[in-house]
């Protein structure tokens, strides 16, 4: 019996010591696994290390760029205020001399009119209507010049106050009788009703809603219509110049308000002006805090 107890406690011993090893060997695969991860992590990390030097680089030679491309961008701009603003200084220079002796004409006409050297024949004072009519062309032109190069040099000032709206379009029956006399054109003039305030410059809503009905007696065909009337939508009030001008392309409607531009360039065009009129009209809207659309369709 003795003899069977210690034999069955050496074995009780050897199974003990071979799980013992085996634990400490899968422990020890444990710990070169988790090594090898951790290995494998650190190298990861480092790569990711010198990916972020070489990103950090790139970023500061890209702002570095960045600065130098801001900086000749400046550079470019202050260049092209000062020449945007030479430019508008030239162009008031000119339109003034050119003005000074335009109004000397003028005045020469007035005088020759009022027969002061003597009578004039018919003949005569068909030449000075033509003369006269010359003279306020080509100061027209130059009014449209200089008021474009202030629009440009943000020099023009906006007196913005609440007009009524209904003597403000009612005003414009005097100015567009005579264009739509001339052509056989029709106008009619829908005032809104009264009570109805907007906050404007009155004298630059005058001046762009001249502008637009000008544009719309020039281009429309003779026994045309031109119609203005006014919508509300919310607190906003729209006023609309309709017209039977031939129709615009799609395309092409937004070239109309591009400055010098007219879609009829060729030499048998029957319109004059420097096209103008509706680049002024959009820049003193945008200076109001309002705009200018157009809705058009060929043959329409």
């Amino acid at each position: 019996m003795p003899f069977t107890f210690s034999k069955v406690n050496a074995v009780i011993r050897a199974v003990r010591m071979s799980r013992q090893r085996d634990a400490k060997a899968a422990r020890l695969a444990a710990l070169e696994e988790s090594n090898s991860l951790l290995q494998f992590q650190a190298r990861q990390l480092e790569n990711q290390k010198n990916e972020a030097r070489e990103l950090a680089h790139e970023l500061a030679l890209t702002n570095e760029e960045l600065r130098a491309a801001i900086s000749e961008a400046k550079k470019a701009w202050a260049a092209a205020d000062g020449a945007n603003r030479s430019k508008a200084e030239f162009l008031a220079v000119m339109s003034h001399e050119l003005r000074t002796p335009l109004n000397s004409i003028g005045g020469y006409v007035d005088l020759l009119e009022m027969e002061l050297h003597g009578p004039l024949t018919e003949s005569q004072r068909s030449d000075l209507a033509r003369i006269r009519r010359s003279q306020h062309h080509l100061l027209a032109i130059i009014t449209d010049i200089l008021n474009f190069t202030r629009l440009e040099a943000t020099e023009v000032k906006f007196d913005i106050i609440e007009v009524p709206l209904r003597a403000l379009v009612g005003d414009l029956d005097g100015v567009v009788d005579s264009l739509a006399r001339a052509k056989s054109i029709s106008y009619h003039c829908d005032a809104p009703t009264g009570g109805i305030f907007v906050r404007t410059d009155p004298d630059k809503l005058r001046q762009i809603l001249i502008n637009l009905l000008s544009n719309a007696a020039k281009f429309t065909p003779t026994g045309g219509t031109i119609r203005v009337f006014t919508t509300t939508v919310r607190n906003n009030v729209l006023i609309h110049v309709k017209d039977t001008v031939p129709g615009i392309p799609t395309h092409k409607q937004q070239l109309i308000f591009e400055p010098f531009v007219q879609l009829d360039r060729g030499l048998t065009r029957t319109t004059e002006g420097t096209g103008l009129g509706l680049a002024i009209s959009r820049g003193l809207a945008r200076g109001m805090g309002a705009y200018i659309s157009v809705k058009s369709e060929p043959g329409k």
